[in-house]
């Protein structure tokens, strides 16, 4: 017999996963140029080289603070978190972010922008919405 999740248990199961504390971090190096599907999988956060532009520091997620939707999927989002320079400075170009446990600096998620993004002038910033989303395999 096959395990049915219905969308208000998918709901319940995020909000559980969701009322830990997490860590957002912003990272510089292109984690997955060459890597197969299951290589990706085995990421670890020990991979992600984590931004250090002037003024750049990771942002704190605190748990139970999300706003999930049921549905499929169904969807957790935190609020928007920015990230600024405080000077002008070399131009570093940030992937992504990368979501780690706070308690334990485990790698939990990642998420790549579609295009790297570059901080280099006093003021620039990068905002990210951070999400997380649970949807069923297949109908």
């Amino acid at each position: 017999m096959t395990l049915v999740v219905v969308n208000q248990g998918e709901e319940d199961l995020l909000d559980a996963i969701l009322a830990v504390n997490y860590t957002l971090h912003l990272y510089k190096n292109d984690v997955t140029d060459g890597l197969s599907a299951g290589q990706i999988e085995a990421l670890t956060e020990a991979d992600f080289t984590e931004a250090d532009f002037t003024g750049y520091s990771s942002k704190a997620l605190t748990g139970g603070s999300w706003t999930t939707t049921a549905g499929d999927p169904c969807v957790g989002v935190y609020a928007q978190q920015t990230f600024a320079s405080t000077a002008d400075q070399s131009a570093q170009g940030c992937y992504g972010y990368y979501v780690t446990r706070t308690s334990d600096g485990a790698l939990q998620w990642f998420e790549d922008f579609s295009s790297p993004l570059t901080i280099e002038f006093n003021g620039e910033g990068i905002a990210v919405t951070p999400r997380l989303t649970l949807a069923d395999a297949g109908d």
